[in-house]
């Protein structure tokens, strides 16, 4: 699930909500509503969340598990 790899990530990075969102380009209230699960990103937007953890060397295969 799309929440579960948000959280992963952030909690990995050691950032915060708004830390993460700066990083994405993208609102804090965004990622709130994703890592609660009430709102599902667009493609683009996943797509640009696991470039971020690529650059950060976070294998997205495994994240993709969760």
């Amino acid at each position: 699930m799309f929440a579960n790899q948000v959280k992963n990530v952030r909690t990995q990075l050691e950032m915060s909500q708004k830390k993460l969102a700066n990083a994405l380009g993208v609102s804090f209230a965004t990622i709130n509503r994703w890592e609660n699960s009430r709102n599902e990103p667009s493609q683009l937007a996943k797509n640009s969340f696991y470039e971020f953890c690529e650059s950060n060397f976070i294998d997205i295969n495994e994240l993709k598990k969760l």
